[in-house]
């Protein structure tokens, strides 16, 4: 693979990859999301059916709730035993491992979110007290269900509210924090200057993000440029994007990793596309893998295989995660 990876050195890397025959999970993040193969090719159909008897999608299975939650939605409830965190974080793990909205697990996470946006039912997480919990709290939920199913009606008129958000805080072409404060006024009734809520926000973007190709280009241009370039990140990561940091410990590698997959989909017009992947390019191994380190303790990422206690897994998950990235970058 060449210094800065082409998208033809991802896909040969990841057929590359799959004739070792890898676990279950990494064989259909290759196949679905790299190599991108139809729906019935008979190696992802393989694959898929496998993912059942991996350990990583029995412990979601365990401690998933009888009304398809995990719990909390949102905030961690540290005196829980349970190893799941949030429904939030479930459901990332479960797309991370390569589930689908189909599987069951998702399926009633599907059903439980839905309800939650829709104000139907109820989560266990602490309310604020603040006139911003509300329309956060719809936020959390209605993100969470775009990434298992960005098309379902529950999201219609949140996605909606979002979408009117942004485009008047980008009214004049570029973010105004002035306009977006008083679009929420008039919209949500929501203080939210300085706040978690500001449009920047990972859980906006993902919403945003989840149907990008609904949004008037140059709209999603401005939102890409805004915070790949003028801002100091995504909101809950805190992480510049413009330029790389000169060293990542594995906290700000995640931050930063996380922070580029949730700006993948506002397109190539990102100003952080460039020196994201001359830093891949630059920070792999000599047989053109990727060993980011260990990972950290809060990620839904990884790990992908069974086990990194065999030689290479933890590159090989690693490598999948940057090639699936890069994918969506590159195309």
């Amino acid at each position: 693979m060449s210094s800065r990876p082409t998208r033809d050195d991802v896909r040969a890397l990841a057929i590359e990859i799959l004739r070792g025959k890898p676990d279950p999970a990494v064989r259909v993040r290759l196949l679905r999301d790299v190599l991108r193969v139809g729906r019935d090719d008979e190696r992802l159909c393989a694959a898929r059916a496998t993912l059942d008897d991996s350990g990583h999608v029995a412990g979601l299975r365990d401690e998933q709730r009888a009304d398809g939650s995990w719990g909390r939605l949102h905030s961690r409830d540290t005196r829980s035993p349970q190893l799941v965190k949030t429904t939030e974080w479930a459901v990332e793990r479960a797309l991370a491992l390569g589930l689908e909205a189909s599987h069951p697990l998702l399926a009633a996470a599907c059903v439980h979110l839905a309800s939650v946006v829709e104000g139907q039912a109820a989560v266990s997480d602490p309310a604020e007290r603040n006139d911003r919990w509300a329309t956060g709290l719809r936020l959390f939920a209605a993100a969470t269900l775009s990434r298992i199913d960005p098309q379902h009606s529950s999201l219609d008129s949140v996605w909606d509210l979002w979408h009117e958000i942004a485009r008047r805080a980008f009214v004049g072409g570029t973010y105004d924090p002035d306009q977006e404060a008083a679009a929420h006024v008039d919209l949500t009734g929501a203080s939210v200057r300085g706040t978690y809520l500001v449009l920047c926000n990972r859980y906006a973007l993902l919403l945003l993000g989840a149907r990008a190709e609904l949004m008037d280009a140059e709209l999603r241009r401005a939102i890409a440029f805004w915070v790949g370039r003028d801002r100091d990140g995504i909101g809950y990561y805190g992480l510049p994007l413009g330029s790389p940091p000169d060293e990542l410990t594995p906290g700000l590698l995640e931050r930063f990793l996380q922070s580029h997959e949730v700006l993948a989909p506002f397109g190539a017009g990102a100003a952080a596309t460039g020196p994201l992947v001359d830093w891949l390019g630059e920070h792999r191994r000599p047989d053109g893998l990727w060993d980011l380190g260990p990972r950290v303790s809060w990620t839904s990422q990884l790990p992908l295989a069974e086990s990194w206690r065999r030689a290479d897994a933890r590159a090989v998950d690693w490598t999948v995660r940057v090639l699936a990235l890069l994918t969506r970058w590159l195309d």
